[in-house]
């Protein structure tokens, strides 16, 4: 969601657009709600929120994903999940996901805070392409244009949102399950309405955190 201001048109029809450097990413999820064990769990989810408080890591699911060496594209099944042995799995309020991630690219260099582009050092496959989305750390981003300078070097992004944090050399580019730190959009976001069978469709909708 790009946050843009405009003073109006002018007599003549010029307008001049002033767009925020950051942006904010929005995301909305309808799940299916059958029987006890899903209605408990879909409580209890929204419970862990509190509201606008809490935060969860929410992957951003695609059908048109970078490929790996062997051509075929990468996997999303293990986007997120929760791993109790791990406390630094979640975030403060115990109600994020963790992330189980495999290097298939990482950051050459390193980029700063507010950066639009970023090079990449890729270790499995083609990379990302023109469209793609990718990720660092909790943050996610789309690619507008990738290139290489010259054969061997590493790939250039140039994506959009700003970069939310720097990047130092070495870490970890997730192009293949990227996940994005979200709150709910409003505090009574995920109230469940079901029928008396106890089944029905509950809807979240998410904003940036960061």
């Amino acid at each position: 969601m790009n946050q843009s201001r405009s003073g109006g048109a002018s007599l003549s029809g010029s307008e001049q657009i002033i767009v925020s450097l950051a942006g904010m990413w929005k995301a909305t999820v309808t799940v299916a709600v059958r029987g006890e064990s899903s209605n408990l769990a879909a409580r209890a989810f929204v419970a862990q929120m509190e509201g606008r408080a809490g935060t969860v890591l929410v992957p951003k699911w695609d059908k048109y994903r970078p490929r790996n060496i062997n051509g075929r594209q990468f996997s999303q099944a293990l986007a997120v999940g929760y791993d109790a042995a791990r406390e630094d799995e979640f975030n403060f309020d115990l109600s994020g996901f963790g992330q189980e991630e495999t290097p298939h690219a990482t950051v050459s260099g390193s980029a700063p805070l507010g950066a639009t582009q970023i090079a990449l050092n890729l270790l499995d496959g083609e990379g990302p392409r023109p469209g793609h989305y990718f990720g660092i750390g909790q943050q996610i981003y789309r690619c507008q244009q990738v290139w290489q300078e010259n054969v061997g070097d590493p790939t250039i992004v140039q994506f959009w949102p700003r970069l939310r944090a720097p990047a130092p050399s070495g870490t970890t580019a997730i192009i293949d399950r990227p996940v994005c730190l979200m709150r709910f959009a409003t505090d009574d976001t995920g109230d469940i309405a079901l029928s008396r069978a106890g089944s029905g469709m509950v809807t979240f909708d998410f904003v940036e955190a960061w």
